[in-house]
């Protein structure tokens, strides 16, 4: 692949819900171009861009991948990105490096859950936007029904530029309406041919369209708007120029048609991609300079600056960073400064790549993605810059991973080989998260949902060969008490020489809730000698964080040594120790022992329609409502504390509630005592997993 300026490269995010067919689009894309000989099948799994067991095997894009080729003199970087809701941290990192978005609808579903959050990703980060309404062919396909969707949706700026000849399995080429040119698949062949005249069934529809076009974009360009007043002729050129400038500010969305399937449509989306699409050149990034708030900004012409977007571990391959250079030139077997890391990078061979084919590259220009394997100390959203040029890049933001899991070893002796498994691929994922729970010990793994956290357990098999078991994790419960009591411990023990004896006498009592624990002591006339008070201290200590009532930490508690008794020769510190734990043991459970449970203050974001569903669940999971209010057009927000125990699946069961427009943040707030019953259930579980 020959090295492109940055005027002839277009970097397109490929986004929409799942099943769209985005990944059929990028297959016909690399056919029409030349790149493959054949289209790969889903069926199959022959598809260039989900090349990995576990997307042949669930038929659906888990990771992103970008998919290179060239047409008409131009680069098209398309990213290819899942539309399953687990996967949206590979759609996150995909328009981070892309210039446009083109958001992929079927013709029979219409808008669904994630072509609304797509938008708003792409809105968010200023991106220009298109659509393509693919499945044409489908029985129940309706495009017009989808492009009045969208115009009610996303506004008057909603634009076609094509439409479709014939509908569902009559259907058979599209209509450029800028062209004012057709093309037609012909029967029982797989190519495509140019017609010169409109049908004369389609004329009337097809000047309508135009006309609707051509007001579209008149209502952003001045000039153009006078002419349509005043009636005289706008030439196809100029409705050109303004529809680019309206998509580059992000005034105008086109609207394209066709069928992945079919391949028909395909060349008119190709051609439109180099036609339409801005340019890098057409965009300023911006970064910070280093040490201060000062806003630099970079055009591909500039000093070399880069980000790194994305991340592949592979065992056998090693690191593979895909790089989007920003502005200057970058080179292979050169190195480049890691202003995040501060520490120089030594880059090999640069590569473009289709699926997983790498393709060597020699050098490329600003505004150009690129590969690099095995960087030493670069990582995902790390900003590489010349050193006399320094800024750096936002990170990409990420979604919050809210699914928590336990992870067990299924091998007795594969734990260092796990743990080191999961941090490769929490350095691939950002949105996994690994981290140790300090009071329940236990390792979890976070991530977005459950197909998150199986695919993550099947690559750990494939690429590793080691097994991971994940369970819901352990709820870290405390234990506290509600009145004050006075305990006696006392051990005594002979068994030959020496003995032990040790005798302590307690008070112990309630503290004010998240005071913390407390030792004092007030002995008189030496009836427990002052060297062995530390030891009672530390057997307190000890005692209270092994938990009594049912193996969890006591909390908020007072313990004061007031009175005991000694033996000159059989005293020691184990025996006072042991002394401690027994009156600790006593009078924890004659003070009214009770459980704790966390509990978090939860805000969830959902459609207002669905709020007496979402209202009605965090009741039945004991929350305490706190309070309700609108946040936008059609959405409601509604804060509540809930126990931590009642929210193991909670993403699982929101997304189902609410078709995955639901959305939802924790933070934890306080300690509370668990109802009598529940804590009764949780102290047999506890002793019966100790008995195993």
């Amino acid at each position: 692949m020959k090295e492109y300026a940055s005027t002839n490269i277009r970097n397109i995010a490929l986004v929409g819900h799942g099943k769209s067919g985005k990944t059929s689009i990028v297959e016909d894309c690399l056919f029409n171009t030349g790149a493959v000989k054949r289209r790969g099948s889903i069926e199959d799994g022959t598809m260039t861009s989900d090349y990995e067991p576990e997307e042949t095997r669930r038929e659906l894009s888990i990771q992103s991948s970008l998919i290179a080729c060239e047409w008409l003199d131009h680069k098209l970087n398309i990213l290819d990105t899942p539309g399953y809701p687990d996967f949206v941290g590979e759609v996150k990192e995909a328009l981070q490096a892309a210039d446009s978005a083109l958001i992929v609808i079927s013709a029979v579903s219409g808008i669904e859950v994630e072509t609304e959050k797509v938008w708003r990703y792409a809105e968010a980060m200023d991106l220009p936007r298109a659509f393509f309404v693919n499945k044409i062919d489908r029985e129940h396909a309706d495009y017009q029904n989808v492009v009045n969707e969208l115009r009610l949706r996303f506004g008057t700026g909603v634009v076609p530029i094509q439409l479709p000849v014939g509908k569902e399995a009559a259907f058979q080429g599209v209509v450029d309406l800028l062209a004012m040119t057709i093309r037609i698949k012909e029967r029982d062949k797989n190519n495509c041919v140019s017609l010169e005249e409109i049908p004369e069934y389609m004329k009337d529809d097809v000047e309508e369209a135009r006309q609707a076009l051509i007001e579209g974009v008149a209502e952003i360009n001045n000039s153009l708007l006078e002419k349509y007043i005043e009636g005289e002729k706008i030439e196809e050129k100029e409705v050109a120029e303004a529809l680019i400038e309206g998509i580059q500010t992000g005034k105008i969305f086109p609207v394209l048609c066709g069928s992945a399937s079919l391949n028909v449509g395909m060349h008119a989306l190709l051609n439109d991609m180099v036609e339409y699409l801005p340019a890098p050149t057409d965009r300023t990034v911006v970064g910070t300079a280093p040490g201060g708030e000062e806003l630099v900004e970079r055009r591909p012409e500039d000093a070399f600056s880069a980000q790194v977007f994305k991340t592949i571990v592979d065992p056998f391959v090693g690191r593979l960073s895909f790089i989007r250079i920003f502005s200057g030139e970058m080179k292979g077997d050169a190195s480049y400064w890691n202003i995040t890391q501060n520490e120089m990078e030594r880059v090999s061979t640069l590569y473009t790549m289709q699926g997983k084919k790498q393709i060597a590259v020699g050098k490329a220009q600003g505004g150009d993605i690129v590969v690099a394997a095995k960087l030493q100390n670069t990582r995902t959203s790390d900003t590489l810059v010349a050193k006399d040029a320094p800024l750096v890049y936002d990170a990409i933001e990420f979604p919050e991973p809210m699914l928590a899991q336990a992870v067990y070893v299924k091998k007795k002796g594969e734990e260092d080989k796990v743990f080191a498994a999961l941090a490769k691929e929490c350095e691939e994922d950002p949105t996994l998260r690994l981290e140790k729970d300090s009071e329940t010990k236990e390792t979890l793994i976070r991530g977005i949902g459950e197909v998150h956290i199986e695919v993550l357990q099947e690559k750990m098999k494939r690429k590793f060969g080691i097994e991971a078991i994940f369970q819901e994790p352990r709820i870290a419960y405390r234990e506290t008490i509600r009145k004050s009591v006075k305990a006696e411990g006392k051990h005594k023990k002979q068994s030959g020489g020496h003995g032990q004896y040790g005798h302590v006498m307690l008070e112990i009592s309630p503290r004010e809730a998240g005071t913390g624990n407390e030792f004092t002591e007030n002995i008189f006339g030496g009836s427990v000698p002052r060297q062995y008070v530390p030891a009672v201290e530390k057997g307190t200590a000890e005692t209270l964080a092994a938990g009594i009532l049912a193996g969890y930490p006591v909390v908020d508690v007072k313990v004061n040594l007031y009175d005991g008794s000694y033996h000159t020769v059989d005293s020691s510190e184990v025996a006072f120790k042991t002394a401690t734990a027994i009156a600790l043991r006593k009078g924890v459970l004659e003070a009214a022992p009770v459980l704790l449970e966390p509990i978090y203050e939860m805000t969830v974001h959902a459609p207002e329609y669905y709020m007496g569903d979402v209202m009605g669940q965090l009741n039945a999971k004991r929350a305490r409502i706190l309070g309700m209010e609108m946040i936008g057009k059609d959405t409601s927000e509604v804060r509540a504390q809930v126990p931590l125990a009642s929210l193991h699946k909670y993403a699982t069961e929101l997304r189902s509630m609410t078709q995955g427009r639901g959305e939802y943040s924790l933070k934890f707030s306080h300690y509370e005592e668990v109802p009598a019953k529940t804590a009764e259930k949780i102290i047999e579980e506890t002793k019966a997993r100790k008995d195993k």
